[in-house]
């Protein structure tokens, strides 16, 4: 086990981010894929951030499986099995994303046909905007197109006007 450099959180040896605060775990600070702050931003964050609003949590039945809840859907979509997918709409003539958001109003909000990204990489999941026409935001925060950020749990990913909250247990 290796000790979190801001929140002192308890992780495996070989992850690469704390999973409670989302700091860098050692290694090099010039990784494309960062996700880190300083103990300073971590406490103003905290001192002035407003408590999030209270929504249920869909958890994936399993081990290994990715939950993605659309704002306004009913239901879950749940990812297994892969580890990559691609996040779009289908159009005709086109080869169809993995996760096809047509369903939830994809087209009418403003998602691109490969949009962004999701990939698993051991037991984290990174998304990755793929120059998408709307751009890609993370927790409010707008993507830099082909760069991978780490996500964690509940994160919210807004895919044009298309909100999405995503849930794993890697």
């Amino acid at each position: 086990m290796i000790t979190g450099p801001v929140c002192h959180n308890q992780e495996y040896e070989g992850e690469v981010f704390c999973t409670h605060c989302g700091a860098q775990l050692g290694g090099s600070d010039e990784s494309p894929i960062t996700r880190s702050f300083s103990k300073a931003q971590l406490m103003e964050q905290a001192a002035t951030s407003q408590p999030a609003p209270v929504r249920p949590t869909p958890r994936p039945p399993s081990p290994g499986q990715i939950a993605l809840a659309v704002d306004g859907a009913e239901a879950s979509i749940i990812l297994a099995d892969k580890f990559e997918y691609v996040l779009g709409r289908e159009s005709q003539g086109q080869v169809a994303p993995e996760v096809d958001l047509n369903p939830f109003g994809g087209r009418e909000k403003g998602v691109s046909r490969r949009h962004a990204l999701l990939r698993v990489d051991g037991r984290q999941l990174l998304l990755m905007d793929l120059n998408s026409a709307n751009g890609t935001k993370l927790n409010g925060e707008s993507l830099r197109a082909q760069e991978p950020v780490r996500l964690l749990d509940g994160d919210e990913i807004r895919m044009g006007k298309l909100v999405v909250h995503i849930y794993f247990n890697l």
